[in-house]
């Protein structure tokens, strides 16, 4: 059994997927598995990953008809067998340290639930907003990207990757799930080790307000006993649907931010 299983869902990142896989095979740390998931691509993906399963036996392909992103890391990693995951999309690049630095804190620290690092974006823009981690900001904005380490034991108590969440928040949304049955204990490692490629045409910059607007409502549907602990419903108020005519964007706002403002109008 590997330490690590890395799961790489893949539509027609032909372009990409070798300089991932190769950020796969530079980490300091050896004892691991990647698992190639070609969600049913129409390029030459699934060539590359074959390039790479031929190099080094650690690779492995898995191929599917296409079911989006979030079935695909679940079927990987439904066919691994490590210890902990790391998901990592077919177009992001790993340092060759965050294995190993990450494990260093996994091994050691059983009440530690989630495992990530700083990072940095790369490609179409370079600005990073990425907030510190706390349960409360979590509820409002996602602060951890999809390329984190968690245990299998405790992926097996959530429900996955939810196939529903398919226009985005997939990730948001399994963290969630995560923190419900899991310690909330979540260490960010100081370094960057994450690289994030930010691409023209990409799902997350062709997401409408609209859409997130209802990303965010199935975000609340799927958590509701979560947010409960930390905000009010909004929605229970007539008022809010005011709130919402009268911020356009009103889905881009933090949820913490949303509260604020609907306590300002109703005058709690």
């Amino acid at each position: 059994m590997p330490k690590v299983s890395v799961i790489v869902p893949c539509y027609n990142m032909e372009k990409y997927l070798g300089e991932t896989l190769e950020s796969v095979l530079a980490q300091t740390f050896g004892d691991w598995e990647c698992i190639v998931v070609d969600d049913g691509s129409s390029d030459s993906s699934a060539s590359v990953a074959e390039g790479f399963c031929g190099r080094d036996p650690r690779f492995r392909l898995l191929r599917r008809r296409n079911g989006g992103v979030a079935s695909a890391r679940n079927d990987g990693i439904a066919a691994s067998s490590g210890e902990y995951i790391l998901p990592l999309d077919a177009d992001d690049l790993i340092l060759p340290q965050y294995m190993a630095k990450a494990l260093e804190i996994l091994d050691n620290e059983r009440d530690v639930t989630v495992v990530y690092s700083g990072a940095r974006r790369f490609g179409a823009s370079r600005s990073w907003d990425l907030p510190e981690f706390s349960m409360e900001t979590m509820l409002g904005r996602n602060c951890i990207y999809v390329s984190a380490f968690f245990r299998r034991r405790d992926y097996d108590l959530t429900p996955g990757f939810r196939p529903s969440m398919k226009d985005g928040y997939e990730d948001w949304d399994f963290w969630l799930s995560l923190l419900e049955v899991a310690p909330v204990r979540v260490v960010k490692l100081p370094e960057v080790c994450f690289l994030y490629r930010t691409r023209r045409g990409s799902r997350n910059a062709a997401v409408s307000d609209e859409k997130l607007s209802e990303l965010r409502r199935l975000l609340w549907e799927n958590h509701r006993e979560l947010y409960s602990k930390y905000f009010f419903d909004p929605r229970e108020s007539v008022e809010y649907k005011r709130l919402e005519r009268q911020y356009s964007k009103a889905a881009r706002y933090p949820l913490w931010q949303l509260r604020t403002l609907v306590k300002k109008m109703l005058g709690r």
